[in-house]
């Protein structure tokens, strides 16, 4: 019995680790992994980057990561007026669905008037925007943290974008740090600790059940 119940732990602790495997991603280069130089910019491959003007700054981050070898960082320094600045892509999408999407942010330093924001947007095939869940956080995280947002897509979506930013906004000067990682977007949640525990006892009990049959 003890043999099962370590493979069931180890199970959970598998799925607990690399939560995005059980599902697909319609997001690709989620985890800033990859980056590519566009017109003398060093940008994450599959993301647009979209910035306001100089003062907010996206570079990669190979320190602060939640995962693989490297985030994305958006910092805004000392703007004296609104500033934002972030990666964004378009993904297609089927109305009527719901869709999930889940944002692992490490934010050092937060303020009033300076936010890390995760921003989905529904369009339709010419691209006009029919609705759009947004979710920010504007306190420190304790390590990486998570923000999410879900909705059911309306009717004539044909895709998302799915958006991260760092904003500012007053006469400042403000100023703050956003890493983002790991970024997930789907029909399907990512499972919470507690299902993962389940899971994990479910194949306990599946395994127990097997091995009294022989």
């Amino acid at each position: 019995m003890n043999k099962l119940f370590y493979m069931g732990l180890i199970a959970v602790i598998v799925l607990s680790a690399f939560p995005q495997a059980a599902h697909a991603n319609l997001l690709s280069n989620s985890g800033f992994e990859t980056w590519v130089d566009y017109g003398g910019t060093n940008v994450p491959a599959d993301w647009m980057h979209i910035f306001s003007y100089a003062s907010p700054t996206g570079t990669q981050e190979t320190t602060v990561v939640k995962s693989g070898s490297s985030s994305g960082k958006i910092a805004v320094t000392d703007p004296n007026n609104t500033a934002w600045g972030g990666w964004f892509q378009e993904k297609p999408f089927t109305a009527g669905n719901t869709l999930y999407a889940y944002q692992p942010l490490n934010f050092p330093s937060g303020f009033d008037f300076t936010v890390a924001t995760l921003k989905v947007t529904f369009k339709n095939a010419g691209g006009t925007i029919l609705s759009t869940l947004r979710q920010e956080r504007n306190t420190p995280t304790s390590g990486w943290e998570a923000i999410s947002v879900s909705g059911v897509a309306p009717v004539d979506t044909t895709k998302i974008e799915y958006g991260v930013m760092m904003e500012s906004w007053g006469s400042g000067p403000f100023a703050g740090t956003v890493y983002f990682d790991d970024a997930y977007a789907d029909n399907v949640p990512i499972p919470e600790p507690a299902s993962l525990l389940l899971l994990g006892m479910g194949l306990v009990g599946i395994l127990a059940i097997s091995r009294g049959k022989k």
